[in-house]
This record gives structure tokens, sequence and C-alpha cells, in this order.
């Protein structure tokens, strides 16, 4: 397949970025814009919004099957970066399309000195499954981080709970909630006879892995 060339006068990026200093605010806009999109050329480059290739901002129910999945994986490699894992090693590890990852972590993720990086939080729609008080197991759509960390941070301490069936690994969520999207709240359940019921009702009991 032949490539387009970057521009009228030079063939590919790498000759516009060598053909002089590029120190202006215009020259930066356009080298950061290739970094994120380095399929575009310098017109497409310099007429781009990053709000039109940004998905992180839409709401969870408006995205279609594949956007979803492909917001789970992206939120995945999200997670990896934050524990310390190269964006690229975090990309291969998952097989993800990285123009997908890019467009669904939004301004969350970020270039610097070279390197890709991520926010230490950020207030990504997403679909979870959660031990409701007064429902049981049902599903929730949470609106950021800080959200996912904790019921993650809850199943962990579930599965502690029914290997050793001492509840003091719930203590932290008696009284903690989580608002969804629709502004709902939701408490934990954390009596251990109706932990072991809602187990019991699940024919492949899941387990939850602590997101940080």
């Amino acid at each position: 397949m032949t490539l387009k060339p970057f521009s009228k006068d030079y063939k590919n990026y790498g000759d516009w970025l060598k053909a002089q200093p590029r120190t202006s605010e215009y020259a930066k806009r356009v080298i950061r814009f290739h970094e994120r999109f380095p399929t575009l050329s310098l017109n497409e480059l310099r007429n781009t919004r990053l709000k039109d290739h940004n998905l992180s901002t839409a709401s969870w129910k408006v995205l279609n099957s594949q956007q979803k999945r492909d917001r789970t994986l992206s939120l995945e490699i999200l997670r990896n970066v934050r524990k310390g894992v190269p964006f690229s090693k975090a990309i291969e590890k998952t097989g993800a399309n990285k123009k997908n990852v890019i467009n669904n972590l939004g301004k969350y993720l970020y270039k610097s000195k070279g390197k890709w990086r991520v926010t230490a939080s950020d207030r990504i729609e997403s679909e979870m499954m959660f031990y409701d008080r007064d429902k049981g197991l049902i599903s929730i759509v949470t609106t950021k981080s800080k959200n996912r960390s904790l019921i993650a941070e809850y199943f962990n301490g579930v599965n502690q709970v029914l290997i050793s069936g001492d509840t003091k690994f719930l203590n932290k969520f008696e009284n903690a909630k989580v608002i969804d999207a629709e502004g709902n709240k939701h408490y934990f359940v954390i009596d251990l006879e109706r932990l072991y019921e809602i187990q019991d009702a699940q024919e492949e009991p899941e387990f939850f892995e602590l997101y940080v």
C-alpha cells in the first residue's frame, strides 16, 4: 500500500520535522497530534480536534457492543500502565488496537519526554458487577477510576472472606457506597450469609482482580 504524502512539500512526517526547528506553538501542536494520530497528513493534523478522536467522555450507554469491548480493554491497559507496565508492552500483552486505545483513553493518556504516560485517575464510565445490599448481584455503570478501584478492592475482600469465613476483610465497606452514572447510590453486601447466598446463586462465580 502506498502511503499518502505528509504534505505538498514533504513526503513524510520525518522530512517535515527535520526541515527546520519546530518550536512554534503551531509546530508543537502538529507534533503532539502526530504522536496520537500518525497516519494523518499535515493538513488533517492542522484541522483535527482532539474531541473528534476522543471516546473517553462518551457515556457507556451510547457505545455500541464493539466500542464497549474496546473501552474495557483500554481500561485494562490503563490499569497496567498505572502499575508500571510500559504502554507498548501493555498493548502487546492485550493485543489491543493502539489507535482504539488512544481514542478511548483521551486526555488520560499523554506523552512526556517521548514516553506514553497516564494520569493517576480518570472519569471514564465503565460497567462493573456489584454486590448491592438491597438487590444482590447487579451491574452498574461507574463514572470514575476511584469507584472502579473500590469495587475491585471489595471483591478482593469478598474472596478472602469466602475462604476464611472472617468478615474483617470487609469492615471498611460497612458504610461505603458507590454512586452510579444515573445518580443512584449502591451499598456493599458485607453480611457473610448474604454473600454465600449470592455466590450459590451464580453458576460460575467470578473472581474480581484488584484494580489499582
